[in-house]
């Protein structure tokens, strides 16, 4: 069984995973109140997949999260309006309220018994990626592959860029090794999901049943 965590989980997973029910556990991050309450609607009843309405993040504590006029734009991050004013999509990252929610640390959980051991992180946190694999701490030395949404240019003041995660994830021997443009700007190329696996060098220690995770990894970031 393959540990998938789903951090950002809006809408449920993604049909590349969902198909795979049968071969993977999803543990679903949910902090958006009302989006979390759809994702348990939407698997009412799926005992393998666990839904957790709360933010992670590199430490713990009450947060304010920006509400925004499109719900993809949310985040715990206020919009760079200084950036996105440029563009038509400015208009979505509009803050319509705000609340405060928990946030918690991938490890603190883990160490707590709370959640598994993950084998793949996929995130998407508008702003908030470098701080939220933080929060999984030495864990990340264990997992085969990340998909995460990244920037070039800052659509959320303070957030960490594209080249702050590479440097971070090599850190713990994984590379990029894809990245699939988002076309929110323009034809600008400002926004991309990003793909990692582990490094040839730590892919080769490996021991057979990771082996076999990997591949199945591999196999699901390629379509």
């Amino acid at each position: 069984m393959l540990n998938l965590i789903d951090v950002g989980g809006a809408g449920g997973l993604h049909p590349k995973w969902e198909c795979f029910l049968d071969r993977i556990h999803p543990v679903i991050f949910e902090c958006n109140p009302s989006e979390a309450e759809k994702i348990q609607a939407k698997y009412a009843g799926r005992a393998n997949i666990s839904i957790i309405q709360k933010g992670l993040y590199d430490n713990a504590g009450r947060k304010t999260l920006y509400l925004t006029k499109h719900f993809g734009c949310t985040s715990l991050r206020e919009p760079n309006f200084s950036f996105l004013n440029g563009y038509p999509i400015a208009k979505q990252f509009q803050v319509i309220d705000t609340t405060t929610i928990d946030c918690v640390r991938y490890d603190r959980l883990y160490a707590d018994g709370e959640v598994p051991a993950p084998h793949v992180i996929k995130i998407d946190v508008q702003g908030c990626e470098y701080e939220v694999l933080q929060g999984f701490g030495s864990l990340l030395d264990g997992v085969l592959g990340v998909e995460l949404e990244a920037h070039f240019y800052a659509i959320y003041r303070g957030q960490r860029l594209l080249s702050d995660l590479v440097g971070l994830l090599d850190q713990h021997g994984l590379v990029l090794r894809r990245l699939n443009p988002i076309s929110h700007f323009e034809g600008d190329l400002v926004e991309v999901d990003a793909f990692f696996t582990r490094s040839r060098n730590s892919s080769n220690r490996l021991d057979k049943v990771d082996k076999d995770r990997l591949r199945f990894v591999e196999t699901v970031f390629s379509q």
